[in-house]
């Protein structure tokens, strides 16, 4: 009896000290993924979206191709794989009585092997701008540059966990919408074309102009670490309650960002850029969908939107940030 005793202690043993040092191991591949977001990559992603090749990325336009070219080039190279056949697909939608085409990226982390008929989490973000008008060319650093640089980085941070065995419990789809500024046809034609089973959808995640601290909410103004870094955060009715609870118990001591949920408070300007963007048609469409901004400013929709008013610390924060969120939500664990 004792010698069966002792056994079952050395397999119970055996058990805790497998299953600490996987936890150890998970623990220490998700710091390598989130530290692996950097502001080098952001930068370097910024200044080719905004380069004078694209033109000011106006959707339907030709120079719009060369940002699309290099944000299937970074899902390709970061380890995200396809939907289908390739890493973008057309589509056409109408505007002003002219059919246009479009051009939405996608790129995609499948679920753990594990999962039966696994959700999808949607990151997205929309990356085309205003072009040229009246010969000046509108850049949009901050949008939507920025929402798009950080959408490759995640993609590839998620992309690294997955080098390292650990995948989430569903899958998690990073899509960069063509012709948000026409009226989200992206992100409508990719609902409406079913790239992913709209009913297989659990969440919407957009980033829509992240990239500055020059709209904090009286909150963020009184930080000591990094001052003014905040994040708005739209849509909060459309989800549940413990979805909110994982993006307030994602920040960090070290990094705390203020979440402004009501947009300054003010419940009709909230309920406009509610209705304005990506999520949009997630929304309509049943889906429940956070939109995430740093807000407007005097510098958005202007020529001056260019890559000297981006804050790089803080919106590396914000995508190690956000990173978290998705890794809870998606049920990567420590």
């Amino acid at each position: 009896m004792q010698a069966n005793l002792r056994l079952t202690i050395i397999v119970l043993t055996t058990i805790i000290l497998s299953a600490t040092a996987v936890s150890g191991q998970n623990t220490d591949a998700l710091s390598e993924a989130e530290k692996s977001i950097s502001k080098q990559a952001l930068r370097q992603y910024i200044e080719l979206l905004v380069d004078e090749q694209c033109e000011g990325r106006a959707s339907g336009s030709a120079a719009i191709d060369v940002a699309k070219r290099f944000i299937a080039t970074e899902f390709y190279k970061g380890g995200l794989q396809m939907i289908g056949q390739a890493y973008s697909y057309g589509f056409y939608f109408w505007n002003n009585n002219t059919e246009c085409l479009g051009i939405n990226v996608v790129g995609t982390i499948a679920a753990d092997s594990t999962v039966v008929n696994p959700k999808t989490i949607v990151v997205g973000a929309h990356y085309d701008h205003l072009g040229i008008l009246a010969g000046k060319t509108y850049s949009g650093a901050d949008n939507n540059a920025s929402g798009v640089a950080a959408v490759i980085e995640l993609g590839k941070a998620f992309a690294k966990l997955a080098e390292h065995g650990i995948r989430p419990m569903c899958n998690i789809c990073f899509v960069a919408f063509d012709a948000k500024e026409l009226g989200s046809k992206g992100s409508e034609k990719f609902l409406a074309d079913k790239i992913v089973e709209p009913t297989d959808i659990s969440l919407m995640i957009n980033l829509d102009q992240i990239g500055t601290t020059l709209a904090p909410p009286e909150e963020a103004k009184t930080q000591h670490l990094l001052p003014n870094n905040y994040l708005l955060l739209l849509g909060k009715e459309s989800v549940k309650p413990e979805i909110i609870s994982v993006f307030e118990n994602s920040n960090t001591a070290a990094e705390p960002i203020v979440l402004d949920f009501s947009y300054y408070g003010n419940s009709h300007i909230y309920n406009i850029m509610n209705n304005i963007g990506d999520q949009v048609p997630f929304r309509n469409a049943g889906i429940p969908a956070i939109s995430i901004t740093s807000g407007i400013h005097k510098y958005t929709n202007k020529t001056s939107d260019d890559i000297s008013i981006i804050n790089f610390n803080a919106l590396t924060q914000r995508c190690r940030f956000v990173f978290r969120v998705i890794c809870k939500l998606a049920g990567i664990k420590k």
